[in-house]
């Protein structure tokens, strides 16, 4: 490859991996048909002995650059950690999980879909830890989301194993906003990337995602609906009261405040930089949790999954009950 070819920095977080799926990774990153890369990886405590086998298998290869953190941060603040490892002359970044196996296409296809885009990322297939198929998309029973910020504000459709983005990105990416709730780090790289530009997005798998018990997020997971509406009855009415205060309490912390959260920093961050529709998305998530919130916004955008947009996965009549909940507890 011509040394004009663009570095790529791929930033992987990394916690007691499955030695057997980390050195398929680890060797699925060197067999990227795109030589002109460099691995920054930010270890969160691993034990001494899944640490040293990570150490055994990148120390002969001087493209990776493996780094322990003094001491636990979480995935959240781990992936923040090895996103400020990228070496200043990368002019790409990709991020990577440590249990999945990259297709030797993937760098290459996701730099040609990159040129006028803020991130470009791809679909990925199902597997289980033994390679076997549980899905061929990603995108088996819910609308992917790429153009529609409010959406993407509200529920994360854009995998961070999936990505790769311009490097200048971190200059408003980091640091990440603090960990309140339940964040996700790509949600918010993918937010600021939407915000101030656009994503392109890939229509194929570029890589086995693997599903486990040890993973931190999974597939099932982001295809989970959130429907208070379950626990309606007028049969039992206390029970319903009581069983919905306890959904909203819980939807308040992992839903509503980070969410909020991520709007306001992007708010502050990316001023002057969104479009005027963007801006006012921003600003209408931000007012979560704050007065007035936009409650008749919400049950609008709640009806959006009659004609097919379901890709916020009824988020929205979660953060409802938590206001709700919120109002009840003042």
């Amino acid at each position: 490859m011509p040394e004009a070819a663009p570095l790529v920095a791929i930033a992987m977080a990394t916690f007691d991996p499955d030695p057997v799926l980390l050195e398929r990774q680890i060797e699925s990153i060197r067999a990227q048909s795109h030589r002109r890369w460099v691995c920054v990886i930010s270890d969160d405590g691993s034990s001494p002995e899944r640490f040293e086998r990570l150490r055994e298998l990148t120390a002969a290869d001087p493209r990776f650059r493996l780094s322990r953190a003094e001491s636990r941060l979480g995935f959240y603040l781990n992936f923040e950690r090895a996103l400020e490892m990228v070496p200043a002359e990368a002019e790409f970044v990709a991020l990577a999980d440590q249990d999945d196996r990259w297709y030797p296409e993937k760098l290459a296809t996701l730099l040609a879909a990159a040129p006028g885009a803020q991130l470009a990322y791809s679909d990925m297939r199902i597997v289980d830890e033994g390679g076997g198929l549980i899905a061929d998309s990603f995108w088996r029973g819910r609308r992917n989301n790429y153009t529609d910020l409010a959406s993407l504000l509200l529920a994360n459709t854009v995998t961070g194993a999936a990505s790769l983005f311009p490097r200048r990105l971190l200059e408003l990416a980091l640091p990440f906003p603090p960990p309140v709730g339940d964040p996700f780090h790509d949600q918010w790289i993918a937010c600021v990337a939407l915000a101030t530009g656009r994503i392109a997005y890939v229509e194929r798998p570029l890589y086995d995602y693997v599903q486990h018990g040890a993973a931190a997020r999974g597939h099932e997971a982001a295809m989970r609906r959130r429907d208070p509406r379950r626990l309606l009855s007028w049969r039992h009415p206390r029970r319903a009261r009581r069983l919905l205060a306890e959904y909203g309490q819980r939807s308040y912390e992992t839903n509503l405040r980070p969410i909020a959260l991520i709007a306001q920093t992007l708010d502050a961050r990316a001023a002057g930089r969104m479009t005027p529709e963007k801006a006012r998305a921003v600003r209408r998530v931000a007012h979560l949790g704050r007065r007035p919130e936009p409650t008749g916004w919400l049950g609008l955008r709640s009806l959006r999954r009659l004609w097919g947009h379901n890709e916020t996965m009824g988020i929205e009549l979660s953060l409802l009950v938590a206001i709700w909940w919120r109002r009840l507890s003042r």
